[in-house]
């Protein structure tokens, strides 16, 4: 999180602040030790824009840009409360980026989704006692929260052999799949939004502070509709190893089983997302915007794991115990949108296009 230590909001743009190029004004200005008082003194209420402009110090273009490094964002809100805000992921040039991680996680979650869906449809008896029940004596065993799922993605995904040896290393079917980080081919401005909580419990609501105002997160993002392209890439020696000692070659072995299979998860969610929303103005994004990808801060519990196959009794169970305890609500109850023109908009979703011999996000 980047706080009011650490940017300045001047007119339509936020500049984060460079820690050195700051102090390098501050010691020309001579102004160091008021600046170390004023943090004393005011703590969470400090201002740095409000200490320069308080010090005589003018914000002019030139002067902002220097701080930031000619970097800055555009706001999107009315942004006057903002303490802080969350930045997007850039790399060491200050350029704007989807990691390939986070777009093989993905891919990751679909593959597991679908394998486990596939059970549930052809088998649901063995579905309930293989998955639902060994995730309820897990929880009911106080299984450490970040490991509840793993032996599922070692039964399904990375259980394989590439040896005649049971224990072999890296034995994780994706170990197949390589994805490179996903960049604009443009020059590129992100923006700032201001994200609220919307809530189902018996009626429509968003969350609020004491001061009954909405909860806001700021958040910085790439504005709609930007293109960003990536690599995706098969490994087919590695697949002829993984095929020469695993009869059971259930999974996808080309990236186009890959995308069918993203390609269903995705459909899945967003008609469960759709039903979410049924009679709130946030059902009207899902019927005017089809997507087929979803990634980054905002897609929510449903679309980073595998509990839309569960019976809600059990998401209830896994969203308590993983989550913040909500007791019987519905789960999961809540959605971070983005107010656009009064209508609440979604966060993460995509449309995920193969375009020749590679992919275009």
């Amino acid at each position: 999180r980047i706080t009011r230590l650490e940017f300045i909001h001047e007119g339509q743009y936020v500049y984060p602040v460079s820690e050195d190029r700051l102090s390098l004004l501050l010691h020309k200005k001579n102004l160091i030790s008021d600046y170390v008082s004023a943090i004393k003194q005011e703590e969470k209420r400090f201002n740095l824009a409000e200490f320069l402009k308080s010090r005589s110090v003018k914000l002019t273009n030139e002067v902002l840009e220097d701080l930031s490094g000619k970097r800055k964002i555009k706001v999107l809100s009315d942004a006057s409360r903002m303490q802080e805000f969350r930045p997007m992921i850039r790399d060491g040039f200050g350029i704007p980026y989807i990691p390939g991680t986070s777009i093989k996680g993905v891919i990751r979650t679909a593959l597991l989704y679908n394998a486990l869906k596939s059970l549930k449809d052809s088998n649901p008896a063995d579905f309930k006692s293989i998955i639902e029940d060994r995730i309820k004596t897990d929880i009911h065993n106080r299984v450490d929260k970040r490991k509840l799922f793993e032996w599922a993605e070692e039964k399904w995904l990375a259980g394989y052999r590439l040896d005649d040896k049971k224990g072999s290393p890296n034995r994780d079917w994706l170990r197949m799949l390589h994805v490179t980080d996903a960049y604009c081919p443009a020059e590129i401005e992100t923006v700032l939004i201001e994200v609220n909580i919307l809530k189902k419990e018996h009626t429509w609501t968003y969350r609020t502070e004491s001061s009954l105002s909405k909860t806001a997160i700021w958040l910085e993002c790439l504005p709609e509709n930007t293109v960003l392209e990536f690599e995706a890439s098969w490994d087919k020696r590695l697949l002829e190893e993984f095929k020469r000692y695993n009869r059971r070659l259930d999974l996808p072995d080309n990236l186009n089983k890959i995308f069918a299979q993203l390609k269903n998860w995705s459909e899945d969610i967003f008609a469960f997302e759709r039903n979410f929303s049924r009679g709130h103005d946030l059902e009207r994004w899902y019927i005017n915007n089809p997507s087929t990808f979803r990634v980054g801060f905002g897609s929510g519990m449903i679309s980073t794991t595998i509990v839309m196959l569960l019976e809600e009794d059990t998401r209830k169970t896994v969203r308590n115990y993983a989550g913040l305890n909500r007791g019987k609500d519905i789960a999961p109850k809540s959605r971070r949108v983005w107010i656009k023109n009064n209508i609440p908009v979604p966060l993460g979703w995509a449309v995920i296009e193969v375009v020749g011999s590679g992919s275009k996000l």
